[in-house]
């Protein structure tokens, strides 16, 4: 069974036309990304960072 026609068919965007739900929405996308950046960011450090740490000369 294909669909072969669009008869019918539609969808309902509630927020669309209030654009500051979107704004929220698009903030918090951001600021998932953003976290999620800088988790990475600290996990790759922490993960590469040297065994031995330099010794300090007296």
């Amino acid at each position: 069974m294909s669909i072969s026609t669009f008869e019918g068919a539609s969808a309902v965007y509630t927020f669309a036309g209030n654009p500051a739900i979107l704004m929220v929405i698009t903030f918090f996308v951001a600021a998932a990304s953003l976290f999620a950046l800088g988790a990475t960011m600290v996990h790759e450090k922490h993960s590469y960072a040297d065994p031995e740490p330099k010794k300090l000369k007296p």
